[in-house]
């Protein structure tokens, strides 16, 4: 009967202690400062801008290019010229120094994030030289190749800005940022190119 008796009273004991702390939490919460209840956006912000450094795309681009310089001697032009097969991959995203942000609207939970206009970030350029033509009146130099090798280069690039690289950019950014804001409970709009005008 005493161990019944004893029993019955830790029972109550707990009960108590249980009814306390729900009390507590109830009455804490009720006179809790409404910043305290406010939805914690910085994990999620956080997270946007590791997503927007890393959201690049890659295009292959190969193409044959012909160049010509004419060196006019007296009366004669001697040419000369090089034709190259072109192959490179190249890297197109965003540069997040020229423009990003992001502001939280915690009662609607929605991210609205602006990142700058997408551009090449990088290209690899493979080139093979398999006609060159020159005389001694006008030789083909070293610095005819850096020059010509940097011309290369810079076609590469905007091969590939032509085929789309930066659309494919920016519809890649909008999908991945997308699927992170929604893992994180979040909606996401994303604004693309939007650059501050100058003042006048």
């Amino acid at each position: 009967m005493r161990s019944l008796t004893r029993l019955l009273l830790a029972f109550a004991a707990v009960v108590a202690i249980l009814a306390a702390v729900g009390a507590g939490y109830w009455i804490g919460a009720r006179t809790r400062p409404a910043d305290a209840l406010r939805v914690d956006s910085a994990p999620v912000v956080r997270a946007i801008r590791n997503v927007a450094k890393m959201a690049t795309v890659q295009i292959e681009v190969a193409d044959v290019i012909r160049y010509e310089e004419v060196r006019t001697i007296v009366v004669f032009d001697v040419p000369k010229n090089a034709t190259m097969r072109l192959r490179g991959t190249v890297l197109g995203g965003f540069d997040l120094e020229k423009g990003f942000s992001v502001s939280a609207e915690d009662a609607t939970r929605t991210l609205r994030i602006r990142l700058p206009a997408p551009g090449v970030l990088s290209v690899d350029a493979r080139v093979e030289w398999f006609d060159e033509r020159s005389g001694w009146l006008n030789p083909i130099t070293s610095d005819d190749r850096t020059r010509w090798m940097t011309w290369s280069r810079a076609a590469i690039g905007k091969a590939a800005r032509d085929a789309g690289l930066e659309e494919r950019a920016a519809r890649h950014a909008r999908e991945l940022l997308d699927e992170v804001a929604s893992a994180f409970g979040w909606k996401a709009v994303v604004e693309v190119g939007l650059e501050s005008k100058p003042k006048l």
